[in-house]
């Protein structure tokens, strides 16, 4: 085989092999879960009448510093210490004990993330508990290659373990004390 023949195979094995791994370390964001469960202290139903209320959020979300619920109640807008966001009702249904919403308009200087779908999960423990299971699953704010200072996926995932968390918080609290006034 010639000299320049070897350069060829090689060049063209170089290339084939270049095109199989580029995708491979091409990486664009990863999809991340957040899951949390709090068990509150009242029946299934005190608890549902205050979650199944798309509006009712400002009322025991302690980031949430105001809300507008759009004309149709299925989208609402959320104030937040960085700015708004905007959100869509998907699913209330009391048979399977969920409630879910998908983001529809990010801010990351609101919430470093570009997109999420949460739901609720509402169980009876017993007669007088409820469990209540927030699952989110998220995209960081930043989705190219190389994301930006406060945009990467450390920062989606401690902001919406943080967001999921202090909500989970401030409905127990909420409930709970609303039930003993």
């Amino acid at each position: 085989m010639t000299l320049s023949r070897r350069k060829f195979i090689g060049g063209l094995m170089t290339a084939c092999l270049s095109l199989t791994t580029g995708p491979v370390l091409a990486h664009g964001p990863t999809p991340h879960k957040t899951d949390e469960t709090v068990v509150i202290d009242v029946p299934f139903d005190a608890v549902w009448d205050v979650v199944a209320d798309f509006g009712s959020i400002a009322k025991w979300h302690p980031a949430v510093k105001a809300m507008s619920l759009g004309e149709d109640g299925k989208t609402r807008t959320l104030t937040l210490e960085g700015g708004d966001i905007t959100e869509s009702l998907d699913v209330v249904s009391k048979e399977r004990g969920v409630v879910a919403w998908r983001m529809d308009e990010p801010n990351p200087a609101a919430l470093a993330v570009s997109s999420f779908n949460d739901k609720l999960r509402i169980n009876a423990v017993d007669e007088t508990h409820t469990s209540v299971q927030w699952i989110g699953r998220f995209y960081r704010a930043d989705t190219s290659n190389f994301p930006a200072e406060g945009q990467t996926d450390e920062a989606a995932i401690a902001e919406m373990s943080r967001h999921v968390k202090t909500g989970l918080e401030g409905l127990k609290r909420f409930i709970e004390e609303s039930r003993t006034q």
